[in-house]
């Protein structure tokens, strides 16, 4: 081909017809939902580590990681391949107490719970989820326990890795790499001169000003 096809739009007069068909093993999302989950009334105690926390204290927490497994996939008859698919869902969370700004200890804290959604989920596929945003709050010490809410934004998939045969222009050509300046700053600066004055928009342009003639008379030739 005389011009090189890059990812992106074609422009105005379409895509020019492909080179060849390829096998390419990738992965198929078949189905996919979110839905965001809140548990509130968690509580979890203090570790005796922490020694005494002091009244006044504050704790804070976040969610280290959120795993699921795979418990159950129950097809659904005659539904052209929907399925009820069930879930462990496994939060893992960190609490930090602190007292007039000072930390007095950090912990770990997990709790599970089951999921079931109905999905696209023919036979062969896998069930996976991941969290893309979570948080934890408020939360508060309560006779030696944190208790908080936590709330959790799921993104739940069946897939399955599938021969696809796709008609594509080849391999990727790479292009030049546009190297940006290093900050924190630019060679040569913006700045490099002071700017330049305005034109005046209208008047009179004033008159050169002359040499200041002698005392006791004007200024003559040669003098």
């Amino acid at each position: 081909m005389a011009e090189v096809v890059a990812p992106g739009f074609c422009g105005d007069g379409g895509c020019p017809a492909p080179t060849e068909i390829d096998c390419l093993s990738v992965t198929k999302v078949y189905d996919f939902c979110f839905q965001t989950e809140t548990r509130d009334g968690l509580c979890f105690a203090i570790p005796a580590a922490c020694g005494t926390v002091p009244t006044g204290s504050v704790a804070t927490g976040s969610v280290t990681s959120v795993t699921c497994s795979t418990q159950s996939i129950t097809p659904i008859p005659n539904s052209g391949g929907f399925a009820n698919a069930t879930l462990l869902v496994t939060v893992v969370l960190s609490f930090t107490i602190t007292a007039s700004g000072t930390t007095i200890c950090t912990f770990s804290g997990e709790f599970s719970f089951f999921k079931t959604v109905t999905l696209c989920a023919p036979t062969g596929v896998s069930i996976t989820c991941e969290a893309p945003a979570t948080g934890v709050g408020p939360a508060v010490i309560i006779s030696g326990e944190v208790c908080a809410v936590v709330n959790i934004c799921l993104l739940i998939e069946s897939v399955a890795t599938v021969k696809l045969l796709v008609p594509t222009y080849g391999f990727c050509v790479p292009a030049p790499c546009v190297v940006a300046p290093s900050p924190p700053f630019s060679c040569p600066p913006s700045s490099l001169y002071p700017p330049q004055c305005p034109i005046p928009s209208a008047g009179p342009v004033p008159a050169p000003v002359g040499p200041e003639p002698p005392v006791g008379g004007p200024l003559q030739p040669g003098s």
